[in-house]
Formats: C-alpha cells, structure tokens, sequence
C-alpha cells in the first residue's frame, strides 16, 4: 500500500522553510527506511535517536490512549492563551507545530478547533493518519536535528511527552526559540517518569507500592545509558534559564491509576492509565533486555509492578506542564 507523507520537505504555499517544495510516496519496500523488527516489535531504523519503544499497532493504541487521558485529565485539548496566539490570520496564516506527533492525534483535534490554522507534526517514523485534515501536515523529523523553517516561522510549538526522545533538551529549547515569532507560544507538558500517591494520602510507596517503585527505578537505570534522563521537573527552569521566554506557567496534575477516584471522568481516565501502564510495561521489554537484565528477571520486575498498580488504591501518575511567550 503506498502513501503519501513528506519527508523533511514542505508542502504548504509560503516562504517560511529553507527548504524546496518535495512529497515522497511511502512503497512497502520503503518501510525498512523507517523501521525494522526486533523480539516481535516494530522499532523505528533511525540510527542516532535514542528513542526506545517500539512503533508498532499496540503501541500506537497506546500513544492514542494517552492522548485521551491527557485531553481528560486537562479537560482541553490545550493550556494557555493558544486562542490568542492564533486568532486573526488576516496578516499571514497561523503555524502550529507539534513535536514528536505520534500517531498525530492531536494536530487533527487543534485542526477541528482552529481551521484557518497550519499545523505541522513532526516525527522520526510515518505512523499518523494517512487521511489529514486539509490543512494538517505529517513530516518524518528527527527533533534532535535542525529544523528546515527559518527564524519566527511558528505562533506556537507543542512538545507533549518528548522526553525519550531528546537526550539535550536546553539544545532543543534554543531551537524553539530561532523558530518561533516574537510573542510565540511554547508548550511542555511531560508524564514523569515514577509512580506517587494521590494527594493528602498518608501513604509510603517504598512499602505500600515497592515493587511499582522499583519498576521505575530500574527503567530509569536503563534509560540513563541511553542519556535519557527523567526532566518532566526540571523543563521550567530550562525555559528559564535560556532567557528566551517569559516566567513559564507551571501546572502538575494527576492521574489516577486504577479505578479508585471518586468522579466518574476521572475513574474512567483511571482505567484507561491502568492498561496504559501494562502496555508501557510490555513495550519496554526490548529495551531491558539490551541494557542486560535478564528474561526472568525482566518477569518479575514487570508481573510485580503491574500486581501493585492493579491492587494499591490511590496511585497516580504526575503530568508536568509548563507554557511561556518567546521574548
């Protein structure tokens, strides 16, 4: 089946890219170009991205998953004064970009609120939808490279859960910076990479959830050798400390794991992050095995987390959101 999807090239009608105008068609014989199979998972073939998870149908199921615990648990599909950044298009059209899209769910969601609206998505495989909204736009990118616009290309830029795959996130900010217009709009919001308690809860995950910790700390371990540290805390003073943005605005939410919570929504985004969780687990299996732990091992770290987040109410997972204006 063939399809198009554009490569690193543009495809719009303005003179806001370096680049010249190409749309490359996608063959089956392409596929080895973007992906290549390892322990029955789908991985994508980009060499120098440290990416770990594969890209295949059940991990894809996932990522659009926690598209919808995310637009739940914030009860939008965005934070901030994004309705101010992109109204009035008279002067030139608006440009959204969104990094590391997925299976870009979320550019087709913005597409519907803001149809005036261009809105890019970039990552480093051709999963999305192969049917966009007329002016929605997939790219294969590797956001640790250049991008091809050229300075104040953007109004807004959406950096949802990039986290594994940027190994020098103040880099990326820099970039973020050259791309977006005077007054811009940068957005972070990153799922930490560890388990808590809901709050006011007199809990200790060391002993009521142990083995829910320790499948974090072991995953962590190993993303560290791939220079993939845990940053959902630390993107606001990155904004800060690059002296390109305004104060961000900081906002942490959480979700709950399980069906524990009280509020019908909640319970049910509850649920969703419960099997997101499983599914996560199991995607992360390849990864371990490289970083040397063995099969059994491997088992029961995953058959013990998976038995605590099943079995101990009031756990969440912690989603870290920061926005700032370009200077």
């Amino acid at each position: 089946m063939a399809f198009e999807y554009t490569e690193n090239m543009p495809h719009d009608e303005d003179d806001a890219s370096d680049a010249s105008s190409d749309v490359t068609e996608l063959e089956e014989y392409d596929f080895p170009d973007h992906f290549f199979e390892r322990d029955g998972r789908l991985f994508h073939s980009h060499g120098t991205l440290p990416y770990p998870l594969p890209v295949d149908g059940p991990e894809q199921a996932r990522l659009n998953n926690i598209h919808k615990i995310l637009r739940d648990t914030v009860e939008f599909h965005y934070l901030g004064p994004v309705p101010e950044v992109l109204s009035d298009p008279r002067t030139r059209q608006k440009r959204v970009l969104d990094l590391c899209t997925g299976t870009g769910r979320w550019p087709m969601d913005m597409a519907r609120l803001f149809p005036r609206v261009k809105i890019y998505g970039l990552d480093i495989v051709p999963i999305a939808t192969r049917r966009p909204e007329r002016h929605v736009q997939f790219e294969i990118h590797d956001i640790t490279e250049r991008f091809r616009w050229s300075n104040g290309a953007m109004d807004f830029i959406h950096a949802r859960n990039i986290d594994l795959a940027v190994t020098d996130y103040p880099e990326l900010l820099r970039e973020v910076a050259r791309l977006l217009r005077p007054g811009g709009l940068f957005f972070s919001g990153e799922i930490g990479r560890y388990i808590d308690f809901a709050h006011g809860s007199s809990f200790d995950l060391a002993r009521q959830a142990p083995r829910a910790r320790s499948f974090f700390q072991v995953v962590n371990h190993s993303l560290e050798l791939r220079h993939l540290v845990p940053i959902a805390d630390k993107i606001p003073s990155f904004i800060q400390q690059s002296q390109q943005f305004t104060v961000p605005t900081i906002q942490t939410f959480h979700i709950p794991v399980g069906d524990w919570h009280r509020n019908p929504v909640m319970k049910r985004v509850g649920k969703m992050y419960l099997a997101a969780l499983k599914d996560f687990a199991e995607s992360l299996k390849p990864m371990l095995r490289e970083a040397g732990i063995s099969q059994h091992e491997i088992n029961t770290l995953v058959t013990g987390f998976i038995e605590d987040i099943e079995h101990v109410p009031g756990l969440v997972g912690v989603y870290h959101t920061a926005w700032a204006r370009k200077l």
